[in-house]
């Protein structure tokens, strides 16, 4: 079970003033009995707290299922037809200093240059738009079938590309949903070129949204778990606020879980035969999705939730107007 809109939760806060209001509007109603009718009577009788119990416990249920309409929730999977042929891939190109750093030959950012130019020469009927990002994310190249286009992009693509500071894998992911073509009759697929160091929050929500759109994140981490010092185009090393090198490190838990979120495949970069290992996993991909001709797509859950919400609501109003007892 996962919600689309998690942030929505935050208004199961509002349940706390609806407790607070009721409670004193049955102190209210109970000291107004009390002037009006004796204690006597109003021991006598439990008719009056029961009904302010249910009625604000039906509305507290009206909200609690209100929010949780709100916040999407996906349970379970149903198959959705799928007429598509080709494939439509985004290559997201991490263009961090961090990919600067050289436990790759002759660094990170060099090697996912040369992995994603394989893929160009292997998949020679694909189609390629290019991301590139680092705390802001750009799309550098719209979807295309120009290879000497990409050619030169990969030959040529460094830090400058993206002027935004920093490391957000999240904003590449984002940003590579956007450069899929409206109305493409094509399969999609993302392939993450990254060492995975994000100096931002990493939520994984554009994962969980390209895996809801059926578009896996086939990510390839670049480096290693040891790090490496990261030195810079103009000479000399990054280093940290004592001074000393800053040491890069390879998150392989961050790709691999954001492939796994959209049903795809993490690889390392230091595997033998990368590129082709990459190349026939999406080979498989596109080959198994004409094969079956369905995807299996979250289900939306929040008509459930709204129909439920809705029949608390009415319960509460019942409770309200229905006179149980003549008091």
């Amino acid at each position: 079970m996962k919600a689309e809109t998690p942030l929505a939760f935050i208004l199961f806060a509002g349940l706390v003033p609806v407790v607070l209001v009721a409670l004193r509007s049955y102190r209210r109603g109970r000291a107004a009995r009390e002037l009006f009718a004796g204690t006597d009577q109003e021991d006598s009788s439990p008719w009056f707290f029961v009904r302010s119990l249910l009625d604000a416990l039906f509305f507290c249920l009206f909200l609690v299922f209100s929010v949780l309409a709100l916040a999407g929730i996906l349970w379970g999977t149903a198959p959705e037809p799928e007429d598509r042929s080709g494939l439509d891939i985004v290559v997201v190109l991490d263009v961090s200093r961090s990919m600067l750093a050289q436990d790759e030959e002759p660094s990170r950012l060099a090697a996912a240059r040369d992995t994603a130019r394989g893929l160009l020469q292997s998949l020679s009927r694909a189609r390629f738009a290019v991301v590139a990002f680092k705390g802001g994310a750009i799309i550098a190249i719209p979807m295309t079938e120009d290879r000497q286009l990409l050619e030169t992009f990969f030959q040529n693509a460094g830090p400058a590309v993206v002027n935004a500071p920093g490391t957000s894998v999240d904003a590449g992911l984002e940003r590579a949903l956007e450069a899929f073509p409206r109305g493409t009759a094509s399969h999609r697929a993302i392939v993450l070129l990254s060492d995975g160091e994000s100096l931002s929050d990493f939520s994984l929500r554009s994962a969980e949204k390209a895996g809801a759109e059926g578009i896996p994140v086939f990510s390839v981490g670049m480096g290693s778990d040891e790090g490496s010092v990261i030195r810079l185009p103009e000479g000399g090393q990054v280093t940290g606020n004592d001074g000393k090198p800053v040491i890069s490190r390879r998150n392989a838990p961050l790709l691999e879980k954001a492939a796994a979120l959209s049903q795809g495949v993490y690889f390392s970069s230091r595997e033998p035969g990368i590129v082709s290992r990459l190349t026939q996993k999406l080979q498989d991909f596109e080959a198994s999705r004409a094969r079956m001709g369905f995807r299996l797509v979250p289900v939306r859950r929040y008509r459930s939730f709204l129909f439920a919400g809705f029949l608390f609501l009415c319960a509460a109003v019942l409770v309200r107007s229905v006179r149980w007892k003549k008091f």
